[in-house]
C-alpha cells in the first residue's frame, strides 16, 4: 500500500469527509427589486406600442411657489409679441404647456434620451402637472407616443433652454423611433432667452436654480439631486431595478416645471407694467425692459421707461451710466440730437469713454467744431488708457481714439496732408 492510499485511509478511519459531495449549497440571494411603482404613485396609460408609466399631481389655484402662485393673471400680450407666440392671448390659457426632461445624458446627440418627460398647464380648478416615465429603452416609443397624445390639446410649447436642448433632442428620439415629431405643430417661447435679456446685468447667473431662487424665492428641499447627478442614477436603476434614489429625480423635476411656470407669469407682468408695485420690479430689470422696448419697436415706452429708471436716483454704477449711453443713442437715432448731447454729457462726467467718443464724433461731423471735438477725444483717450491699465483692454480702442486725434489735429491746422 503506498503513502497516499494509507493516509486516505487513516483519514477515512478518523471520520473525516474528503470532497465536496458532502457541502451544503445555500441557496443564492434574489437582489430585491424596487419598482418605480414602489416609490411613485402612477398608473400605467397604454399606447399602441405598449404602456408609459405616468405621475399625475393636481395644485390648487391658490398654490403658491415660493412668492409667486401658478395661475397669475398677468396680461400676456408683450410677452407673446416678444416671442412670437400670438396663441398666448390670455393669462390663464389652457393652451399653454410648461415641459421638461431628464435624460441620460447632459450634452445631447443621437445616443442621449429623455426617459423621464414632465409637462405642466392650467385647467379650470388650477395647475396639473403629468410625467411620462420610461422603465427602460425598450418602452421609449410607448412614452413618445404617450407624450404626443397628452400634447394634442396645446398650441404652444413653454421650456427653459428648451431651443437648444429639450425640443431638439425630443425632435430626435421621435425620428428615431420612426415618428414624425409632434413639436412642428407648437409655437414655442423659451423662457431662458428672455431671462437673459432682463437679468444679464442684475444676476451672476440666469440658470433656472439660480432664478428660481433669486427671483421666484423658492427654496428646494433635501429630496432635492442635483441636476450632473441625474442621469448616472437613471443608469444605476436600470442595472440595480432599485427605482427608490428616482424619486429625487421626479422632485427634481416637478420643481424645475413649477418654477418655469412661475417664472413665466412673472415676466409677462413685468414687460406689461413694470411699475406696478405688486411687481415688485427691481430698478435695473426696469432699465433692462427699457432695453427690451426698444429692440422691439416700441420707442415711446421705451423712452418712458428709459426716463423712470434714470430718474428714480437708485440705480447704481456701471448700470446708471450706461442706460444714460443707451438711451442717448435712442435719441440720436430719433434726431433729437439735442438730447442725445445732454445723455453723452452726464455720461461723460460718470467715466464713461465711450460717451466721450459720442460726444467727439458730433462736434466733429455736425457742428465742425474741432476744438471740441478734440477735447472730447482726449478725454476718451484718458478715461481708456486708465481703464486698460486697470481692465485689460486691448490697443484696439486705443488705436481708433489716437487716430481720430490725428485727424483732428490736421483739421484744426488745416495741414496739407490733411484728409
Amino acid at each position: 500500500m503506498s503513502d497516499s492510499e494509507s493516509l486516505f485511509e487513516k483519514l477515512k478511519s478518523m471520520g473525516v469527509q474528503l470532497g465536496a459531495s458532502h457541502v451544503v449549497t445555500q441557496p443564492k440571494k434574489q437582489p430585491i427589486r424596487h419598482g418605480i411603482e414602489s416609490v411613485l404613485s402612477g398608473f400605467d396609460h397604454p399606447t399602441v406600442y405598449g404602456k408609459a408609466f405616468l405621475t399625475q399631481e393636481h395644485y390648487p389655484d391658490d398654490y403658491q411657489h415660493g412668492r409667486f402662485t401658478l395661475c397669475q393673471e398677468y396680461e400676456m400680450d408683450i410677452l407673446a409679441a416678444w416671442g412670437g407666440t400670438p396663441h398666448i392671448t390670455q393669462p390663464g390659457a389652457s393652451n399653454v404647456v410648461f415641459l421638461d426632461t431628464e435624460t441620460s445624458g447632459l450634452s445631447g446627440g443621437t445616443g442621449t434620451y429623455a426617459f423621464l418627460v414632465g409637462i405642466g398647464y392650467r385647467t379650470e380648478n388650477g395647475f396639473e402637472l403629468v410625467q411620462f416615465f420610461m422603465r427602460d429603452p425598450s418602452q421609449e416609443s410607448a412614452l413618445l407616443a404617450a407624450l404626443e397624445e397628452w400634447l394634442a390639446r396645446f398650441d404652444v410649447v413653454v421650456t427653459f433652454n428648451g431651443k437648444s436642448f429639450d425640443i431638439p433632442l425630443l425632435n430626435t428620439r421621435y425620428t428615431l423611433n420612426g415618428f414624425s415629431s409632434p413639436f412642428k405643430n407648437y409655437e414655442h417661447l423659451d423662457v431662458l432667452q428672455i431671462a437673459r435679456k432682463l437679468w444679464r446685468d442684475r444676476l451672476p447667473s440666469r440658470a433656472l436654480g439660480e432664478l428660481e431662487k433669486e427671483i421666484v424665492r423658492f427654496y428646494r428641499t433635501e429630496e432635492e439631486v442635483p441636476g450632473w447627478m441625474i442621469p448616472q442614477l437613471y443608469f444605476d436603476y436600470l442595472r440595480l431595478e432599485d427605482a427608490r434614489p428616482l424619486a429625487g429625480v421626479f422632485y427634481h423635476n416637478t420643481r424645475d416645471i413649477l418654477s418655469l411656470a412661475a417664472l413665466y407669469g412673472h415676466i409677462a407682468g413685468m414687460l406689461k407694467d413694470p411699475l406696478n408695485e405688486k411687481i415688485e420690479c427691481h430698478v435695473i430689470d426696469m432699465a433692462a425692459i427699457a432695453r427690451i422696448y426698444e429692440e422691439m419697436g416700441w420707442l415711446e415706452q421705451a423712452i418712458f421707461l428709459y426716463e423712470k429708471s434714470l430718474e428714480t436716483g437708485d440705480l447704481p454704477e456701471p448700470f446708471f451710466s450706461k442706460t444714460l449711453e443707451r438711451f442717448a443713442l435712442l435719441r440720436r437715432h430719433q434726431g433729437d440730437w439735442a438730447k442725445a448731447v445732454d445723455l453723452w454729457q452726464k455720461a461723460a462726467s460718470l467715466g464713461e469713454s465711450s460717451a466721450c467718443i459720442e460726444l467727439s464724433k458730433y462736434y466733429e461731423h455736425r457742428r465742425r467744431n474741432y476744438m471740441e471735438a478734440l477735447f472730447w477725444a482726449k478725454r476718451g483717450l484718458e478715461l481708456v488708457e486708465v481703464d486698460r491699465y486697470y481692465m485689460g483692454s486691448g490697443r484696439t480702442v486705443v488705436r481708433e481714439i489716437e487716430k481720430r486725434i490725428g485727424r483732428l489735429y490736421k483739421r484744426i491746422y488745416r495741414s496739407p496732408l490733411s484728409e
